[in-house]
């Protein structure tokens, strides 16, 4: 019965909005960062001489590029989720103020 009475908490939406709003900050300014990165890295590996360069050290540049730009997409995986978690949120508000 606790239990029952814990998970239909009306107080339970603000959770889901506080860890939302959290989450979706946190991923925002993230993805935002990466994004600059990202474009960045890519345009300096766009602009190398590929002649004077050693092999390793292109790679090694590639490899940087695809894990900020992995980076960034995880971001905004992030900001999905948060995005969800406040919609989710508003929605378990909007169905405790009926109930009452």
């Amino acid at each position: 019965m606790l239990l029952h009475s814990i998970i239909r908490s009306p107080k339970l939406y603000k959770k889901y909005i506080y860890i939302g709003t959290i989450m979706l900050a946190a991923s925002g300014a993230a993805a935002i960062y990466l994004n600059f990165q990202g474009v960045k890295c890519l345009s300096d590996l766009v602009q190398v001489d590929r002649s004077i360069l050693a092999p390793e050290h292109l790679e090694e540049m590639e490899r940087n590029c695809s894990i900020i730009t992995n980076s960034y997409v995880y971001s905004l995986y992030g900001v999905i989720i948060g995005i969800t978690l406040i919609v989710i949120g508003f929605i378990k508000k909007r169905k405790s103020m009926r109930a009452f």
